[in-house]
């Protein structure tokens, strides 16, 4: 029978082998997680570069100009009907010195000027007429209860702030203006502004309050 003495190395020989044979199971689970992960990995690889999925984004891709293409056309016509309009109503109200800025708005400014023009981050006062182009009122104010605004932060449709800018006080002017310088695709219902409408300003009084 071994003495004590004996026992201890049989007993250290045991444990350190039962040490090993666990380290072995736990490296072996680790192999198979990490060989399960890479499988899914590239399973998913092969769903995305799979021929369905790139027809999809060939697809999509030839889609989109085809998108842009008729936006860009659609906005082409748009822009050629207001521009008739207004061709139209110069034409019907005898306006043959209208200016043009560029961006479809015809424009005429006079009377002598008093003051200095009107420049972005000024306070103006002005009265004002909106009308449609068959001569309906959509808005207005006088020189009693004038419409006042900062020039230049857009609180008001961008056809009326840019006449506004070729105006100094004393003058009056007027401006026929496509939609996407007035209220656009949606109009104001509030107003009586229908979508997609030119509009005529008269403007026919201009001042800076805070002067």
């Amino acid at each position: 029978m071994p003495s004590p003495e004996q026992w201890l190395p049989l007993w250290q020989n045991g444990l350190s082998l039962r040490l090993m044979v666990r380290a072995s199971r736990l490296a072996i689970g680790l192999s198979c997680i990490m060989l399960l992960l890479g499988c899914l990995c590239l399973g998913q690889c092969t769903v995305c570069s799979s021929p369905s999925g790139d027809a999809e984004r060939l697809n999509s891709r030839q889609e989109a100009p085809g998108l842009e293409r008729e936006l860009e056309r659609a906005n082409q016509l748009a822009a050629s009907r207001s521009e008739l309009q207004i061709e139209g109503y110069i034409r019907r109200h005898g306006l043959p010195d209208m200016q043009r800025n560029g961006q479809g708005m015809s424009y005429k400014v006079w009377g002598t000027p008093i003051g200095q023009p009107a420049k972005n981050g000024v306070q103006v006062a002005v009265a004002y007429q909106l009308e449609l182009l068959d001569g309906t009122t959509c808005g207005q104010a006088d020189t009693l209860a004038p419409l006042e605004f900062t020039l230049g932060r857009r609180d008001q449709p961008a056809g009326l702030e840019e006449l506004i800018q070729h105006m100094a006080p004393g003058q009056q002017g007027l401006a026929i203006v496509p939609p996407h310088l007035g209220y656009g695709l949606v109009g104001d219902k509030e107003a009586g502004v229908p979508p997609h409408a030119c509009l005529v300003y008269r403007v026919y009084w201009l001042r800076y309050p805070k002067q």
